[in-house]
């Protein structure tokens, strides 16, 4: 599973136990992320690399160089939509390149990232590529605020229990997956920022370009 392959410290954004031990430092250090670079895997050939979070904030990723295994699946999941009651799976998708987006409405870095998965999605939807951007708010109505503010054309998904955010070990907001064709994850990154534009858009162009096997 991702679990296996990503490590936090206890200066990481955490999803799992984070509001126990953290409560009043997620959003400080999650937004002051949106000076850094995003922290960027390449699991195309698998193995997602081990992150380190230093006590300053400093980025070190370290495990560069490791065995790479066959890529990750996705792991199914379900949710309703932001601003109705249907839901969305991600099976859905199958065949289609996938950037999983998980985000909140007081993430500065996701106010980033989402203006520019609109015009990713409006560049290449005709291609079989869908954004799934899955919200942890706990506050629906500022989540829809935020949404609304962006006018962002992809399904909105809620996870305000984040359910999703901890079967993906999702480490800090935004964090990303891509999912390619036939349903692994071949991409990944935490944070955002403009600087890393092109390298994303060169991963969603790499996956569209490949065939894929829906049926599996």
């Amino acid at each position: 599973m991702i679990a296996e392959h990503i490590e936090r410290n206890a200066n990481n954004c955490k999803n799992n136990d984070f509001h126990e031990k953290y409560p009043p430092n997620e959003k400080e250090w999650c937004n002051k992320q949106s000076n850094n670079t995003m922290i960027r895997d390449n699991i195309f050939a698998g193995h997602i690399v081990r992150i380190g979070i230093s006590v300053l904030l400093t980025i070190v990723i370290s495990g560069c160089g490791e065995k790479r295994f066959q890529a990750l699946e996705a792991q199914d999941f379900t949710l309703t939509q932001l601003n109705s009651s249907e839901t969305v799976s991600l099976k859905d998708y199958r065949g289609e390149v996938v950037y999983l987006s998980f985000w909140a409405s007081w993430c500065q870095p996701c106010r980033q990232e989402m203006p520019y998965l609109a015009q990713l999605w409006e560049r290449h939807k005709d291609r079989g590529f869908q954004v799934l951007a899955i919200n942890v708010d706990e506050d629906i109505e500022l989540a829809r605020e935020f949404a609304q503010q962006f006018n962002l054309p992809f399904p909105l998904l809620r996870d305000e229990e984040r359910a999703v955010s901890t079967l993906y070990r999702v480490p800090g907001f935004p964090t990303h997956y891509i999912v390619d064709r036939s349903g692994d994850i071949r991409f990944s990154g935490l944070g955002f920022n403009l600087a890393d534009v092109g390298a994303v858009s060169q991963e969603v162009e790499t996956l569209l370009a490949e065939s894929g096997n829906a049926t599996n």
